[in-house]
């Protein structure tokens, strides 16, 4: 329901994302502690220290981008108790992979995973909207960042965040232009 309505408010140019000075590694974690309460039987494998101890990001954007691809990584892995969270800063950018080892996604359904209410092939019989994905990408371009997805049939998925660790100016807003 969450995400219905943040694509609502993207449409209508309403979702604000305010970059201020917070820990992305706390924003991860705590997500990760709240998918774990709801879904006891997957662990999340975090590798979070040689990320930056700061960036400038919407806090509450962020955890809406955590949380639907933590929860994503649960519901498509339901036999691979596994996920694991890896961080590491890149030049200028934190880069943070998700990586279930789940049914994975068809190749060919790779190109259209950000498409707004598309669901891959995999995902029948599987609740959804199809547009988690995409709010999650807009949310991650809004920051300046950029997100792929990596998979094959069978094999799990790897989603890959890129997040610019710096604001050309801190208290800079950046609205949607839906």
């Amino acid at each position: 329901m969450e995400s219905i309505l943040a694509a609502g408010r993207l449409d209508h140019g309403r979702i604000t994302i305010v970059p201020k000075p917070c820990s992305i590694a706390e924003i991860v974690e705590t997500c990760s502690a709240r998918q774990e309460s709801i879904r006891r039987s997957h662990r999340f494998l975090l590798e979070l220290d040689r990320i930056p101890q700061t960036i400038y990001g919407d806090r509450p954007a962020l955890d809406q981008v955590f949380g639907n691809l933590f929860s994503n990584a649960v519901k498509y892995a339901p036999e691979s108790p596994n996920v694991h969270v890896t961080g590491w800063q890149e030049g200028e950018s934190v880069c943070i992979t998700v990586r279930d080892e789940g049914i994975g996604i068809d190749a060919d359904d790779l190109p259209k995973m950000f498409e707004r209410y598309f669901r891959a092939r995999s995902s029948t019989g599987i609740a959804g909207t199809g547009i988690g994905l995409n709010l999650v990408k807009q949310i991650v371009e809004l920051h300046g960042g950029t997100i792929q997805v990596a998979s094959s049939r069978g094999n799990g998925t790897t989603v890959t965040l890129r997040i610019p660790i710096g604001a050309e100016t801190s208290d800079e807003m950046r609205v949607a232009t839906g």
